[in-house]
């Protein structure tokens, strides 16, 4: 399947500018008037100098290598080739003990030419191994292929050269190591660091020798639309699978293009689509590819997503991958019966498959046989494979092929596969539709269903069920309890039957026969009641069957459609349940009477079951539900029951809250109590806070132990003398540190103590995850925060409310992905502050940009703010650069008139070859003042030890000269540009962004002139005897 319909619409991508640089520029250091030297001079040098430099370098790799490869205990003779430039461009070494080839690649060619090389050497050696000299676009190709890339350099050591091999990754300096300690394996080159990067996980095994990492381009996601392949079964082992993501097939559409089938690759956090929606394709959208490397070989590709959203009806109807299943007129299939009779299940014969689903098999059997259930953890830990790990979709595989082939007289062995919550497996119905077994439609049915045939399986596999009580008259006569849910049930099902009754002149099509059908089963149930109501069992049958005709009623009745053509004499169509209309004389008022009527009834049933499982949340969602009945349009019983269930739910859901008010109430005083005289008066204070928060919480008056305790806590509080900081007590005449009278200033203590709790409670919130939690904290603390603290205070705690409020957005489900991607960009910004490079700054807001123009609506109030502010402090920074990186104008007054009467223009910015350069030669000015006593240096102390070599930069430039300088210093060691210090030997504006740019742990604003006095000392230290 081609990937070309993708790539309509985007611009070709401009060839960037080529890094030519030669190993001969090492020479450069040894003159650093050469930079001051004219461009011309500077070529005719250079043709002089390197091919000297160059032709040293290919005699020591061909030495040094010889020589380590016979210690290595492969004979290999060096072979020279050209490239173009002459015969030492690249050193070759075949080993034909392990089918290889080693070449070192000392001169940068272009890709094509490289490609073609390396296709022809893998032909005829079978593998080659590749050492390049300057790092350039194909070594940078190579670490996205293959996640690393070698390098060769060589070094003097005393007297004599020694070849260093380097390795390269993404995100870090590279890390160079002697030839000495390298080895040669049939994987290839394996220097130290490659050996670390394999046993830490993050490098594969003979990398080079396996397929290519996919690359990607970017896609416009909001034009492409998702709908999946149900009977398709992904590839596991496809080159596009990623860690952390899992691979979905499907049917993909551009706008504008036809219908293609292809992969989807999605976050394992990311929900599963299912067969019955189509999706937009949401979040960072790219396209993935493989390259064919080998003959034969096809490129594979797949499109790459951060989330998905789903469409709406009609939507999804337009895009062509969905229709609605319901009110279509299509020749409908013959009525099935009803119900029924299920042919007795028998025990199963084991079907040949995996050794894994044969093992899965067995263990099943053995948990049918003890009648439970089982997770996979539990499975993992009965057979000794490790299946807690696996993607779903490999689960999902498992099970389907441990109950196929399916036989039709025997249970289904899936069903025993639990949740750890103790639900159906979230993929259960997918794996049903792929043994071809009828799946019920609602997640309640599907719970009902497994359990029935959970019970089956229990009964095939030998654990009948338990026997009935020994009193047949005991068993046989219902529970009073039952029969009113009975009861309950019956008046639910009159009132759903009316409504049915009512939609059904206005459905059409297959809609309005399944609509019939069900209409005529329910009345039959109905007439059932009384034949069953005496007979304990056959209730509760009777309560099965009537649950699910209320499912499907609920279904059918939820969405009703007009008809076609109304006349207009027709009747009104019924609103849906969810649509408060006007009241309207006749069949309405009836409808909604008998609506209203079912639901209170069912919301009645709910509110016992969640009051006999002291369920407090479901009974906060029951409240919610009945206070969005309208009282004023119900009369009669059913107005009353409803006002009967208003109150109940009040005054049930206040008790409740008061007697966990009051359990946690006890808990503090007993600790308090525990503690003894011990307590400081901190935890006095706290131990107030808490106690007063939680004494609001209380509808009523407390008890009288708890009020007891209460007072003598505060009593306690009173007669404490306050505490600052430092530890040192005030006395009642002391004044505070903000000149606040003593009374002031207790309350302020009270005040930060009650919010240091709250705080405590967001952080322990976020941690569990807890949404709802770190909400309701954040409400309380937030009078707390604007009211009561100190200024100081409220200064200190301004970052953590403004972390908690990005905490919550980015947490809230109903947030669209790129709103939330753009608050997590400016919570990054927010967070470096000032300390971000103006290319950083310009980096993110562009990202912004990019993003916002993805949204189907304007950014909100507070994101849009935070946006301009930073885009005002960006042109700030691109205008007052020139102004700061230019010598300060004399004083137009007292300046000497002359000539030259203008301010000098602002330099302008270096290429990064030339930054290189320089970097170099400050590397080791830098090197020699660590060595003479670590003394700071200027700029201008910098340019005057650099002989002239160094124009006045840019200040971008300067600190990417900066990061240049110690790209290659080892993590524990201390920078060499902390060296660079202000014209007061103070610290240094860009030591925040070297730190930041090198991947250096963050230091606090306050921490970092301490810092930077401490890394001084280090460094002198460790460069002392170099």
């Amino acid at each position: 399947m081609s990937a070309a319909v993708f790539l309509s619409g985007y611009l070709p991508l401009r060839s960037a500018r080529t890094q030519c640089e030669d190993v001969a520029a090492v020479c450069e250091s040894v003159c650093p008037m050469r930079a001051a030297v004219p461009t011309q001079e500077r070529e005719e040098a250079a043709m002089s100098t390197r091919p000297t430099e160059h032709k040293h370098l290919t005699g020591n790799v061909k030495a040094h290598v010889t020589q380590w490869l016979a210690g290595q205990g492969h004979a290999a003779q060096a072979e020279l080739c050209s490239l173009g430039h002459g015969p030492g461009d690249a050193v070759d070494f075949v080993l034909r003990a392990t089918d290889q080839r080693l070449r070192f690649e000392l001169r940068p060619n272009d890709y094509r030419s490289w490609r073609g090389t390396a296709d022809s050497l893998a032909a005829k050696e079978g593998h080659v191994e590749w050492v390049f000299g300057l790092e350039s676009a194909i070594t940078r190709d190579m670490t996205a292929r293959y996640g690393y890339a070698l390098r060769v350099r060589c070094e003097t050591d005393g007297n004599s050269r020694r070849v260093l091999i380097g390795t390269v990754t993404d995100n870090r300096p590279v890390v160079w190591s002697p030839l000495e300690q390298c080895r040669m394996t049939g994987d290839g080159l394996i220097t130290p660091d490659l050996d670390e990067l394999r046993n830490r996980g993050l490098i594969r095994e003979g990398a080079a020798r396996h397929d290519a990492a996919a690359g990607s381009l970017p896609l416009r996601g909001a034009e492409i639309v998702f709908a999946i392949d149900g009977e398709a079964r992904p590839d596991t082992d496809s080159p596009l699978m990623e860690s952390g993501r899992y691979l979905i097939s499907g049917f993909i559409k551009p706008a504008g293009h036809r219908i293609l089938k292809a992969q989807l690759s999605l976050p394992h956090d990311t929900p599963r689509p299912t067969e019955q929606y189509v999706y937009r394709l949401a979040g960072a959208v790219r396209l993935l590819v493989t390259e064919a490397d080998r003959p034969g070989e096809n490129t594979g590709w797949a499109v790459r997503a951060d989330s998905l959203i789903r469409l709406k009806g009609l939507d999804a109807e337009r895009t062509g991958l969905w229709r609605p299943s319901v009110a279509l007129d299509e020749p409908l299939p013959a009525p099935k019966p009803a119900t029924r009779p299920a042919p007795a299940p028998t025990v199963p014969v084991q079907s040949q498959g995996s050794r894994t689903a044969i093992l899965l098999r067995r263990a099943l059997e053995d948990v049918a046989r003890e009648g439970a259930t089982t997770t996979w953890k539990l499975l993992a830990e009965r057979i000794g494979l490790d299946l807690a790990h696996l993607p779903d979709p490999k689960r999902r595989d498992l099970l389907v092929e441990v109950d196929k082939p399916r036989d039709r007289n025997r249970p289904l062995l899936c069903v025993l596969v639990r949740a750890p919550s103790g639900r159906p497996l979230s993929y259960l119905a997918t794996v049903l539709r792929l043994l071809q077994v009828p799946a019920p439609a609602s997640e309640s049915a599907l719970y009902r269903w497994s359990d029935e045939q959970i019970r089956a399986a229990h009964t095939a596999y030998g654990h009948p069920a338990p026997p009935l009580p020994a009193s047949a008259a005991i068993a046989e006569a219902p529970r009073p309890a039952e029969a009113r849910a009975a009861q309950e049930q019956l008046t639910l099902l009159k009132a759903q039957l009316a409504v049915g009754r009512a939609t059904l002149p206005h459905a059409t099509g297959r809609r309005a026969a399944r609509l019939t059908t069900t209409v005529k089963d329910g009345e039959q149930h109905q007439r059932l009641y009384e034949t069953v109501r005496q007979r304990r069992q056959e209730l509760r049958a009777w309560q099965r069957e009537g649950e699910r005709l209320l499912d499907d009623l609920d279904r059918l009745i939820g969405h009703p459609l007009a008809a076609s053509a109304p006349s207009k004499k027709s009747t009104p169509a019924v609103p849906p349940a969810t649509v408060k209309s006007p009241v309207s004389p006749g069949q309405d008022q009836r409808t909604f009477q008998a609506q209203a009527t079912a639901d209170i009834a069912r919301l009645t049933q709910l509110f016992k079951q969640a009051r006999d499982a002291d369920d407090l949340n479901e009974a906060r969602q029951i409240h919610k539900e009945v206070s969005q009945i309208a009282t004023e349009r119900l009369s009669g019983e059913p107005r009353q029951n409803l006002l009967l269930l208003r109150t109940d739910l009040q005054t049930w859901i206040n008790s409740r809250d008061a007697a966990v008010a009051h359990a946690a109430l006890r808990t503090l005083f007993a600790d308090l109590a525990t503690a003894g005289p011990a307590a400081t008066p901190l935890a006095l204070r706290s131990a107030l806070a808490h106690s007063k928060i939680l004494k609001r919480r209380c509808p009523g008056p407390l008890p009288q132990d708890l009020h007891t305790a209460l007072t003598r806590l505060e009593a306690q509080v009173n007669g404490e003398s306050v505490t600052p900081d430092d530890g040192a007590p005030l006395s009642a005449t002391h004044s505070s540190p903000g000149g606040a009278p003593p009374s002031e200033s207790a309350a302020f203590a009270e005040a930060r103590a009650e919010f240091a709790w709250l705080v405590q409670e967001i952080r322990a919130a976020q941690e569990a995850g807890d949404l709802a939690a770190v909400q309701t904290a954040r409400h309380l603390a937030g009078p707390i925060y604007g009211r009561r603290l100190s200024p100081e205070d409220r200064a200190t705690y301004t970052p953590l409310m403004r972390e908690v409020k990005t905490w919550c957005q980015e947490q809230d489900p109903n947030t669209d992905p790129i709103l939330r991607r753009i608050r997590q960009v400016l919570a990054e910004l927010g967070r470096a502050g000032n300390g971000l490079a103006t290319e950083q700054l310009a980096a993110f807001l562009d990202e912004i940009s990019s993003l916002s123009r993805q949204l189907d609506r304007r950014l909100p109030v507070l994101e849009e703010v935070h946006v301009k502010r930073w885009k005002r402090q960006l042109k700030a920074r691109t205008s007052s650069a020139p102004r700061r990186a230019a010598p300060r104008a004399a004083d137009p007054v007292k300046a000497v008139p002359g000539p030259k009467a203008t301010a000098p223009s602002p330099p302008d910015r270096l290429p990064i070859e030339t930054i290189d350069k320089l970097a170099a030669i400050a590397r080791d000015v830098l090197k020699d003042a660590a060595r003479s006593g670590g003394s700071l240096l200027t700029w201008g102390d910098l340019r005057l030890r650099m002989a002239g070599g160094l124009p006045h930069l840019h200040p971008d430039d300067q600190g990417e000269l900066l990061v240049a300088v110690d790209r290659e210093t080892p993590v524990g060691e201390p920078l060499l540009s902390t060296l660079v210090a202000s014209s007061d030997a103070s610290l240094h504006w860009l030591y925040r962004h070297v730190r930041f740019s090198l991947g250096r742990e963050r230091i606090p604003e306050p921490d970092l002139p301490a810092h930077w006095a401490t890394e001084v000392l280090r460094l002198r230290q460790t460069w002392r005897h170099l």
